[in-house]
């Protein structure tokens, strides 16, 4: 008999009825999620009319939606991947000064992130990934709310500068504390190292960043900080790309 997959439990069948299934009983699943592939047309055998056995994929229908949506590690990875692109292209686009359309693909970006986050967390059972997550992006977005809100409009002095500094340093530590967290939790999770290589070098890019933002020099920051972020957004993109499963420890 044919059939359709309706949900990673259960299956349409060409004669009108639901049946129940299990992943052992797909013959052909090679390692993929059920979860993307909702749609994908199969054969299998029923013995008592509630059950499927014995099924066999005979067309996917892996479609965008239904991969974004899936809480899976193959999932995040491709959510990660298509974030982590995004950020780059928008990054570049910023700096050359095509400033508006850059922020509306960093703010996709920052989206597919998140959901790829809040996927692994799901598929890892992991109680701390996503709200490590959700508290450096608050801190984050607070520290960027301090320094182009509340500073002063035009070059600020020296005693200003530094209170500015301080203030912005002390908030970059404490998003610095959780980004370390995530980033460890990752690595841990995937066995791959190149989690923590890429937080390393994006918090000693940073206050490269920030002082090029403050004007002091633009043609002294801008290598190191740009590189830095490159750099640290490339191992990100690496990383991603080798997470293949979630390590149980």
């Amino acid at each position: 008999m044919q059939g359709k997959i309706l949900s990673p439990q259960l299956i349409s069948g060409d004669d009108g009825k639901r049946y129940e299934y299990y992943k052992n009983d797909v013959i052909n699943l090679d390692g993929k999620d059920l979860a993307v592939l909702t749609g994908s047309q199969v054969e299998f055998l029923s013995f008592d009319k509630r059950v499927a056995k014995s099924i066999y994929i005979i067309a996917e229908n892996l479609n965008v939606s239904s991969i974004l949506s899936a809480d899976s590690i193959r999932s995040a990875r491709l959510k990660a991947l298509w974030g982590i692109g995004l950020l780059i292209f928008s990054f570049i686009l910023f700096f050359n000064f095509i400033p508006y359309i850059g922020k509306i693909i960093a703010i996709v970006s920052f989206v597919l992130y998140s959901m790829a986050i809040y996927s692994v967390s799901k598929a890892a059972a992991s109680k701390s990934l996503f709200k490590n997550y959700i508290k450096a992006v608050i801190i984050s977005f607070f520290c960027f709310f301090i320094y182009f809100m509340l500073a002063p409009s035009g070059a600020p002095s020296t005693s200003g500068f530094i209170a500015m500094g301080l203030l912005g340093a002390m908030i970059i530590l404490i998003a610095a504390i959780y980004l370390y967290e995530i980033h460890y939790e990752l690595a841990r999770l995937s066995g791959i190292s190149l989690f923590l290589w890429s937080f390393w070098i994006f918090v000693v890019s940073v206050p490269f960043c920030f002082l090029l933002i403050m004007s002091l020099g633009f043609f002294v920051f801008f290598l190191p900080g740009f590189v830095g972020l490159i750099m640290s957004w490339m191992l990100l993109f690496l990383a991603w790309w080798r997470f293949g499963k979630v390590e149980k420890r």
